[in-house]
């Protein structure tokens, strides 16, 4: 190429001269549209066959024209002995020449996670671990195409119908009902919410970044050649964007617009200091994704939907993790609740009192056979039961505003799920056994599960099951 035997394709205004990109064993040549530009490249390869030993596999090649007619495309392409291809097509996982505003574009996206978020998996996982599969989704699947194009919203609408009935575990035959509203689960842990992620934020986020990577590396090959194409029209534009010319770089663009429809000023926050790069809001790191998401998020407010201060504890598993949330937010299968949602039922007493309508708040405070486990519980842990108490956010509440060091809060938070757990076990064995489990047996059942739990989820030191009944923990908390 050096020689000057194969003539590249020149970027106006004074860009760089692109003749060949090699990604792994894969090798784009670029160049002017010519007979003897084919013919030299045939001659290249085959002298490279020679030298090498390396032949060239004509029928994994293809050549394409762009702004020529297929019969020329398909003369040249016999000249190579190659295929003659036709836009648009797939390169390195992503459609090249297609207009991505279309929906069926997408639909190989939309495919991947409906095969990863599959049905049947679907019926063999509890709910903390269909969670756990949505989220991972998000950032693998969808990740490629949404860090180059801005989605269609109903592409985003498609994806979101995929993860919320994968949550849920809603198939064709099988209807469930969805006790959290999406958007809530969506929402952060720290805000409230379950961390599903929005896939909207995520794909600005992720297209945002690209200003960043731009300014901080203006000089190499990607950068230079972006830069010739879209030439800069104003001296104080963080990137160089005509809106005239279409394809993925408008679509980046297209943030600095996008971002301030919510309220965030790129200008304001993508900015220089001591010579590199940084957004605003970022401490530890120049820029990052999940920053750019979290900024996003906090301009929507909060969400009256969402657990607002709710704790999450590493020591418990994610499903009372899980279980007290929905607690906290009076949203579970209760009696009264699947009345609420047209449910048939002869009775929505307490199956376990008799007292009183079975609600969230009475199955886990009300019901006298529940506050006589806490009772059990909160005296073995040396903490009185509140006064006024009502609902498991009262509780979470009194517990929390309890003083003590970080580990020892970290440890009452970890029991009280365990607790949580017991009594809504204890619970469904009523009602769908019809099965009492003994007040005693359920407090017996906590204190096994939090140690269990503390012991190989915690990084205290091992604690004995002696010391632990008698909630003897002097020199771990």
């Amino acid at each position: 190429m050096a020689a000057g035997l194969f003539h590249g394709f020149q970027l106006p205004n004074n860009g760089p001269v692109l003749s060949n990109l090699c990604y792994a064993d894969d090798v784009l040549f670029i160049g002017k549209w010519s007979m003897q530009n084919v013919l030299t490249l045939n001659r290249l390869l085959r002298w490279l066959g020679l030298v090498t030993g390396l032949k060239i596999n004509n029928k994994k090649c293809k050549l394409f024209g762009i702004g020529v007619h297929d019969e020329e495309v398909a003369l040249m392409a016999s000249k190579l002995n190659c295929e003659a291809g036709t836009l648009p097509f797939m390169y390195l996982g992503v459609p090249i020449g297609a207009n991505m505003k279309r929906v069926k574009f997408w639909e190989p996206v939309v495919s991947s996670v409906g095969a990863r978020l599959s049905k049947w998996k679907a019926r063999h996982l509890s709910f903390a671990g269909r969670l756990t599969l949505a989220k991972s989704v998000l950032g693998s699947i969808p990740s490629y195409y949404m860090s180059l194009f801005l989605a269609p919203m109903s592409i985003i609408n498609k994806i979101d119908r995929i993860r919320r009935d994968f949550v849920w575990g809603i198939s064709d035959s099988k209807k469930k009902f969805r006790w959290v509203k999406w958007d809530s689960m969506m929402r952060s842990k720290k805000s409230g919410g379950l961390g599903v992620g929005r896939l909207r934020d995520f794909n600005l986020a992720m297209l945002t970044k690209w200003w960043w990577r731009f300014n901080m590396n203006p000089n190499q090959l990607w950068a230079s050649v972006v830069g010739s194409i879209h030439k800069a029209n104003h001296a104080d534009q963080l990137i160089p964007i005509s809106n005239s010319i279409p394809g993925v770089w408008k679509d980046v663009g297209m943030m600095a617009k996008e971002l301030g429809k919510r309220g965030i000023d790129m200008s304001q926050n993508l900015i220089a200091v001591n010579g590199s790069w940084k957004w605003r809001t970022c401490s530890d790191v120049p820029f990052s994704v999940k920053q750019v998401r979290s900024d996003l998020e906090d301009l929507m407010g909060p969400d009256p939907g969402c657990s607002t201060g709710f704790v999450w504890s590493s020591w418990a598993p994610p499903k009372a993790n899980y279980l007290l949330w929905r607690s906290s937010l009076g949203k579970i299968a209760s009696r009264v609740g699947l009345v609420h949602r047209g449910v048939v039922l002869p009775d929505v007493s307490c199956p376990r009192c008799n007292l009183d309508i079975e609600d969230p708040n009475h199955i886990f405070i009300k019901c006298l056979w529940a506050r006589c486990i806490w009772w059990n519980v909160l005296s073995w842990v040396r903490i009185g039961f509140p006064e006024h108490c009502d609902s498991v956010a009262d509780l979470l509440s009194y517990v929390d505003g309890i003083p003590g060091g970080k580990v020892w809060k970290k440890l009452i938070r970890t029991i009280v799920m365990a607790t949580c757990w017991g009594i809504w076990s204890a619970r469904n064995a009523k009602v769908f056994d019809d099965k009492f489990v003994p007040i005693m047996k359920t407090v017996d059942f906590v204190k096994e599960e939090a140690f269990l739990w503390i012991n190989n989820r915690s990084n205290l030191k091992s604690i004995t099951w002696g010391n632990w009944r008698l909630f003897d923990l002097v020199g771990i908390v």
